[in-house]
């Protein structure tokens, strides 16, 4: 059993505090200048790019123009980044993180977690740049195989023919269909799909595997319904949707995954799980947290939430993102070649700059908005 332990206070301000949000305004400066750490990929999927030549001038997000960080990893090669300096608009949230460090305490009990995460909900979708009001999708609360859920259609297109299931992150303990529904509107409108977002049951009051449950049920009702499934997720979400993903391995109408910084290993073995140990952004001590409510005594083992198994055969086609800041980079990166090596098709991105949480503030970060855009336009052409 995985005992629970409290959460670093940087790692529920990062994902609670106010002050988040004041830190969005992508500003612009020259990355430091440091070492990149490299890992070795015997036989694994890298980047097709060659090294990027600068132009002197900045993007959006303060990258210099031609700096592939973010880069699709389709070739076999040897290596890839693994940590680079934060984009600037990172960074400036990272400080700012930092400054409002000694503001108060943040509760840990997981009660109040989820009751202070629901009631930032409008702060952030303030900042969520277009106004998530404004994306051309249309939404309507329905209720599928008892679980309530939020489905989204294209402005025009009501009825299209790929349905992404998106399962949204919070470490299972926290987060809903309100404080995702930017992250769903924007995914609606970048690929054209229909999206279906799912309010799985959360711990501590619906332990494990409460969430895996829900998730599977939805899918199997659309499923039989007959539409085209893409099941999505990012960081416990990204879990629920590959483990969705392997339970119905070989349906031919379960057409994709797009797992965003999932979590694949519960005994936080890798390398970067023992590195992350100081905030603000996500850490160890956040993850055990989350896992420990999560499982509430369940094995740690259980292939519906460690993923470090054996493949199934016929696994749908895979896009994957992982990040350079992130607990979970390893083991995602890993999974990512678990699923290449078993013959899967696989698009891997590495945002070496980017942090874990990014995705779902890619309406404040214009660094992160960059990787969404990416990550759907080749989930789009790979599934569609």
């Amino acid at each position: 059993m995985m005992p629970v332990s409290a959460p670093s206070i940087h790692t529920l301000m990062a994902l609670l505090h106010p002050n988040t949000e004041n830190a969005m305004a992508g500003i612009a400066r020259p990355m430091a200048s440091r070492g990149i750490e490299r890992l070795r990929l015997q036989d694994r999927a890298q980047p097709t790019t060659t090294a990027p030549v600068h132009s002197g001038m900045n993007d959006a997000a303060g990258r210099p123009v031609g700096d592939d960080t973010v880069r699709c990893m389709k070739q076999q090669q040897d290596c890839i980044e693994l940590r680079a300096p934060l984009a600037p608009d990172c960074e400036e949230l990272r400080l700012e993180l930092l400054a409002a460090q000694d503001s108060g305490p943040v509760s840990t009990d997981p009660i109040d977690v989820q009751t202070q995460h629901r009631s930032q909900a409008p702060i952030r979708r303030s900042k969520w740049r277009p106004d998530p009001d404004t994306i051309p999708v249309t939404s309507v609360d329905e209720v599928i195989a008892g679980v309530p859920v939020r489905r989204y259609a294209p402005l025009g297109s009501p009825a299209p023919s790929t349905t992404l299931m998106w399962l949204h992150g919070g470490g299972w303990v926290f987060g809903d269909i309100d404080t995702a529904d930017p992250v769903a509107r924007t995914a609606c409108d970048l690929t054209g799909w229909g999206v279906v977002s799912v309010d799985y049951r959360l711990a501590p009051q619906h332990p494990f595997p409460a969430g895996v449950d829900d998730s599977i049920a939805v899918t199997a009702a659309l499923l039989e319904l007959g539409h085209r499934v893409v099941v999505g997720g990012d960081s416990a979400g990204g879990n629920l949707a590959a483990v969705v993903a392997r339970h119905f391995a070989g349906h031919d109408r379960l057409v994709g995954q797009v797992l965003i910084y999932p979590c694949i290993d519960p005994s936080l073995s890798t390398r970067s799980a023992h590195e992350f140990i100081d905030g603000p952004f996500i850490t160890r001590a956040g993850l055990e947290w989350c896992y420990g409510h999560y499982l509430a005594g369940a094995s740690t083992e259980d292939p519906r939430v460690d993923l470090t198994g054996a493949v199934p055969a016929g696994m749908s086609p895979a896009v994957v993102l992982t990040v350079g800041h992130d607990p979970l980079r390893d083991e995602g990166i890993a999974y990512a070649n678990a699923l290449i090596d078993a013959g899967v098709t696989t698009r891997h991105f590495h945002a070496a700059d980017s942090f874990h949480g990014s995705f779902g503030l890619s309406g404040s970060l214009p660094s992160a908005a960059e990787e969404v855009e990416r990550i759907w336009a080749t989930a789009a052409s790979l599934m569609d």
